[in-house]
Formats: C-alpha cells, sequence, structure tokens
C-alpha cells in the first residue's frame, strides 16, 4: 500500500513461500511475522491464506495508526480496545484496501478522530459506495480477534505483569473477543440472484469461436499467446480444473500413450521460479484426456513452446510469450480482461473459475442423460474434481443447472395442475 504497509511474498531457500508484512520503511514487521511463523504457518495453510490473514493484521494496525493508539502501552497497564473502538474497528473492516490506505494517507502527523473516520467513508460518495463482501469483513474481523488474543497471551507469558493488571488484562481479552464476535457478519451477504454460476451454451460456444486462433475477432496478436490462451481455455473448460491446477501442470505429466495428464500438488516447490506459486488446493488426481484435447496440447508444444529458448529450461507447460518463462496467475488474469473488455459479445463476469463452475453444469447434464445414480454422480464429480469422496461443494458449482432444473420441473407441474383443472370443470 502507498505511503503505509504491504504484505509481501519471500521464498525461502527451502521453496517455500512465506508472506510477511513490510512496515512504512520497508522492513519485516516482528510482532505480525512472529504471529504468522507460530500460529499461521504451523496450521500448513497455504501462502494464499497466510497472506489473507496478515492483510487482516494490516488493517488493524492501519486501525491503531488511525486512532494513534499505543497498543504495547495498553497491553502493558493490562488495557485493548474500548467498546467503541471495537465498532470504529468492526466498520473499518468493511472498507476496501484502497479505502484503508486512503485512512492511513490522511493521518498525517495527528491521530484521526472518529468524525476523521467518517469522513474518509463519506470521502467521494457520489462516486464510490464499496464495501468488501460481508464474508470479507467476517474473515478480517475473526483474523483480527485471533491476533487480538495472540498477543494478549505472549505479552502476559513474556512480561512480569503484577497480578491484579494480569487479570485484568485476562478478562479485557475475553471481553474483546465477545465484542468483536457480535460484530462478525454472519452469512454471505449475497442472495441466490448473485452467486457465480456457469455459462450458458451460448456464450460457450462464442467464447470458443472468439478464442479461435484463426478467428478475426481473436483479441490477440501474437501467434504464440493466441494459441497458448485457446489451449489453457480449453484445459479450464473441457477438464474442469482449477487455473493454479493448469498452470502447475509440467509437460511430463501428460501421457499421451494412455491419453493423461496427473494433477500434482507441488506446494512450495523449490523448482518454481515464480514467486506466487500457482496451487492446486484439491487432490492429486489422474484425468482423461479426449484426443482433440491432446492433440492440441502436442501441436502448442511441438510448433510454439519449442519456439521460446527460455521454455526448454523448464518443463511447465503454459509460458509467457516473450520470455518463456512459467506463465503466472497475473498473466492469466490480463488475458481474461484483455477478453471482457475487447469482446463486447462475452459476459463481463467471465473469469477462469466461472468455466469450473460451467464444467460442473455440463457434467451434471450428462450424467442425467446417462442416467447415473445421484451417489455415482457424487463420486465421480468429486474424483474428478479433487474434492473428498464425501464432499458436498458440489452445491456450490451447480447453481445454474440447479435452477433451470428447477424450472423445468416447476412449469411442468403449472402445466400438469392447469390441465387438472380443466378437467374439473
Amino acid at each position: 500500500m502507498t505511503s503505509g504497509y504491504r504484505v509481501k511474498t519471500v521464498v525461502l531457500a527451502s521453496g517455500e513461500r512465506l508472506p510477511v508484512i513490510l512496515d512504512r520503511e520497508g522492513l519485516p514487521m516482528f510482532a505480525p511475522t512472529v504471529f504468522a511463523l507460530t500460529e499461521v504457518r504451523g496450521k500448513n495453510l497455504a501462502a494464499s491464506t497466510i497472506g489473507i490473514v496478515l492483510r487482516s493484521v494490516m488493517v488493524f494496525h492501519l486501525f491503531l495508526d488511525g486512532r494513534g493508539i499505543a497498543f504495547d502501552q495498553r497491553l502493558t497497564s493490562g488495557e485493548l480496545l474500548s467498546l467503541g473502538e471495537v465498532e470504529d474497528l468492526a466498520r473499518l473492516c468493511r472498507l476496501p484496501l484502497t479505502e484503508l490506505a486512503a485512512l492511513s494517507n490522511l493521518r498525517e502527523n495527528k491521530p484521526l478522530n472518529v468524525a476523521s473516520l467518517e469522513k474518509v467513508r463519506m470521502r467521494d460518495q457520489k462516486t464510490s459506495t464499496a464495501e468488501v463482501d460481508p464474508d470479507v469483513a467476517a474473515s478480517r474481523l475473526r483474523y483480527i480477534r485471533m491476533y487480538l488474543q495472540w498477543l494478549a497471551t505472549e505479552h502476559l507469558s513474556r512480561h512480569g505483569l503484577a497480578p491484579s493488571v494480569a487479570s485484568r488484562l485476562s478478562e479485557t481479552v475475553r471481553l474483546v473477543a465477545e465484542a468483536i464476535d457480535s460484530r462478525i457478519p454472519h452469512g454471505s451477504g449475497r442472495n441466490a440472484l448473485g452467486q457465480r454460476e456457469g455459462e450458458s451454451d451460448e456464450v460457450v460456444a462464442e467464447l470458443l469461436r472468439v478464442i479461435d486462433p484463426h478467428s478475426p475477432d481473436n483479441p490477440w496478436r501474437d501467434q504464440h499467446t493466441r494459441h497458448r490462451n485457446a489451449l489453457l481455455i480449453h484445459w479450464l473448460l473441457y477438464l474442469g480444473i482449477r487455473i493454479g491446477e493448469a498452470l502447475g501442470v509440467r509437460v511430463s505429466d501428460i501421457v499421451a500413450y494412455r491419453k493423461e495428464v496427473t494433477i500434482h500438488r507441488r506446494a512450495d516447490d523449490p523448482d518454481d521460479p515464480r514467486r506466487y506459486q500457482p496451487q492446486t488446493k484439491t487432490r492429486a488426481r489422474i484425468l482423461p484426456m479426449s484426443g482433440t484435447l491432446l492433440a492440441e496440447t502436442q501441436a502448442y508444444i511441438l510448433n510454439h513452446r519449442s519456439a521460446l529458448p527460455y521454455a526448454k529450461k523448464h518443463s511447465y507447460l503454459f509460458v509467457a510469450s516473450r520470455t518463456g518463462h512459467p506463465m503466472t496467475l497475473a498473466t492469466v488474469g490480463k488475458m481474461f480482461k484483455e477478453l471482457r473488455e475487447r469482446c463486447p459479445s462475452l459476459p463481463k463476469g467471465l473469469t477462469g473459475h466461472v468455466l469450473r463452475h460451467t464444467w460442473n453444469d455440463a457434467f451434471s447434464k450428462k450424467m442425467d442423460e446417462a442416467g447415473v445414480t445421484p451417489e455415482n454422480e457424487r463420486q465421480a464429480r468429486s474424483y474428478l474434481m479433487g474434492w473428498s469422496p464425501t464432499s458436498n461443494t458440489a452445491a456450490v458449482y451447480t447453481r445454474r443447472y440447479v435452477r433451470n432444473k428447477a424450472k423445468e420441473v416447476s412449469l411442468g407441474l403449472q402445466d400438469q395442475l392447469a390441465n387438472k383443472g380443466k378437467k374439473d370443470e
């Protein structure tokens, strides 16, 4: 964040990616770093999750700076936050990080009072009323509560506080934790109308037309970029895998004579040069490849990837067009942004993860047509998606299919009841 704190991911010699908070001088902050190492990293959480935790901690430190609170002094005196400050903190957790950066810059040399904090909220109200999703605000508050409790516990164990002060601090921690809990938003702020769904058959057809390397509407000029992007989207759409899983695939993971690809888990791989390593969040698994997808993949490797000299120094399938380095998550984000901006016929909400939802809708339809039992369908889907055999995650990925199926049943029921009414006349 400009002129303030920021989270940076460092790559250790072992290959582990470790996010840390840097202070205004660009140095790692001691307490948040120890907290991340002892309380978060030890739970084997992904680097991206540790980053989310630390961004929540960063919000808390921005709050302390904005209010001019010397938190170490409060801990020493057995105090934490007043109820008014907890309320203020909860409101702050609903703001985007860009708004919080503005709050940090407003402070200058004097602490912000409540009125000043409200000015930040009201600033440019005509053009900006954005708040983060309630789930994000809830996550921030939970991690801040966890950080507060850890700070207090560390202070109690390392400082010789008088018994009365230690007792007061312990009680204050409990009360503040309860106050934070009572202000955590429960449930998602998104209703059923705003939840992510897969795309329709018409949108899929238009997407495939636009990304065809020979299409006049293809938004990219470079031949490698055209063929790579088309192949990547085909992998996401045809296999239903995550972006991180696709970017982690190596040429050696593909067994051509079996028409298979193995989706591996390679967290903190020291051979991966990307600072923000694409991750496989689900289980490792072997996926079948159609002859068409395999042939397209082999053609990309032989005709386009091989033309980039640096690509010969590593085995990752998808590579950057100019450098030949392994393709990054940021590049994929840019790819979908260009698709949305340059192809007005495509939905504004088109993303790589939407294609995973689209695959699940198509899978449900195919299972229905084949007459597969619900239990067998669930097991097959869980395997192909890399979920636990007992997972109920499918409900998140099949909203469009369920909605269309419900519509079909509802209309059929209406017609049936209407016809019955006519017969009774």
